[in-house]
């Protein structure tokens, strides 16, 4: 089968190499997806040239979110909805969990990072992402999503890769127990999974959202996205944390307070912004850490005593999150629609990994198309 193969970094592209490499076989607890769409991270890049450090064996196939049909099940897959033939399309989650040990739970991200030896070891077996035209995954990593939410709303296989920048928030926004009529501070919300979880916190129900940014122009166009809706009050930063803190409160509207902050900031952002949400939590508020800062953010000792703060640290999603995200999106309270979704053949995978640098932005997508139906 034909596939791009990341074998090293480099300084500068090309990347990878599109060559044979022979199909994977289904064995028992594993299923072979043919591909048919897969997502290019925004930064893609900067893990092909050295500049985020993501530890794997090489080479493999990267490649993640990914859209495709059953090819082949193991002997143990019971589930009749995950046997060829079944006419329906599967969305592959790419974070593989331990099978072996209940404390550790989320081990790697397939065609992505292998950060430790257990987490390699794993990847020796599910070694392959998917920029190619077949993927061996584990079976409980394979979702079938129900007819009524593809063919009902017309949603090809590239734009429902959409749905890998709305389940990562969604199980940050699920596991900080975001409830109804919550007044939640996003920061990161102009980016790629940024927007999304201001999508995804609408459609949990909060009373108001309140995404931070440097950029008039990228907040304007988040904020255009849901017509304006009063139900998102951008807050512009200015770099002062007084008086961002004071514009933050403001917003959330009178007689209101803040109960989430969520955090999704790229590597490169200063983790003063952290901190400048985080003081605007009421009491017996929630922090959700879910993003890539650097820098390590000094905590306020007291003021988390005091308050009642809780700080927690989410990587990806649970199991019993992606089912629940697909029923949003059944019923139209999460809208596929409003992804800007640009793709680019498998031959072009090259392209693809630019053009996704360059379209960072807000409801911003891009997909490699590796097969057809």
């Amino acid at each position: 089968m034909r596939a791009a193969v990341f074998n090293s970094t480099k300084p500068s592209p090309p990347y990878l190499a599109l060559t044979d490499i022979p199909s994977p076989v289904a064995t028992p607890g594993s299923i072979v997806v043919k591909v048919l769409a897969s997502s290019v991270l925004t930064y893609a890049e900067e893990f092909f040239n050295g500049t985020r450090t993501y530890p794997s064996l090489l080479p493999y196939v990267p490649g993640w979110g990914t859209i495709g049909v059953v090819k082949s099940a193991g002997p143990d897959v019971a589930n009749p909805l995950l046997q060829p033939g079944s006419g329906l399309l599967v969305f592959c989650d790419c974070t593989i969990r331990a099978r072996d040990d209940s404390y550790s739970t989320k081990l790697m991200l397939q065609g992505l990072v292998a950060r430790d030896e257990r987490a390699q070891k794993v990847q020796s077996v599910f070694r392959n992402g998917s920029w190619a035209e077949e993927i061996l995954v584990p079976a409980e990593n394979v979702y079938p999503l129900p007819a009524s939410l593809v063919w009902d709303q017309k949603l090809t296989p590239a734009k429902l890769t959409a749905l890998s920048a709305l389940v990562v928030p969604f199980g940050g926004l699920c596991d900080g127990d975001l409830c109804v009529g919550s007044t939640v501070v996003i920061t990161g919300a102009t980016g790629h999974f940024g927007s999304g979880a201001v999508a995804v916190a609408l459609a949990l129900g909060a009373r108001k959202v309140i995404p931070l940014g440097r950029s008039p122009a990228r907040l304007a166009k988040l904020g255009k996205a849901f017509n304006n809706t009063p139900r998102i009050a951008p807050v512009l930063l200015t770099g002062e944390p007084a008086t961002d803190e004071k514009a933050i409160r403001i917003a959330a509207g009178e007689g209101f307070a803040i109960d989430v902050h969520f955090d999704i900031l790229p590597p490169s952002a200063s983790p003063s912004l952290v901190l400048t949400a985080l003081h605007t939590l009421r009491p017996g508020g929630t922090c959700i850490l879910m993003g890539g800062v650097a820098g390590d953010v000094p905590i306020p000792y007291g003021e988390m005593i005091f308050k009642g703060i809780t700080v927690k640290g989410v990587f990806m999603c649970e199991r019993t999150h992606f089912p629940k995200m697909l029923g949003l999106v059944e019923c139209g309270l999460l809208d596929l629609s409003m992804f800007d979704v640009k793709s680019f053949r498998l031959e072009e995978v090259e392209e693809a990994v630019q053009a996704a640098k360059e379209r960072a932005g807000a409801f911003e997508h891009t997909a490699v198309v590796c097969g057809e139906l």
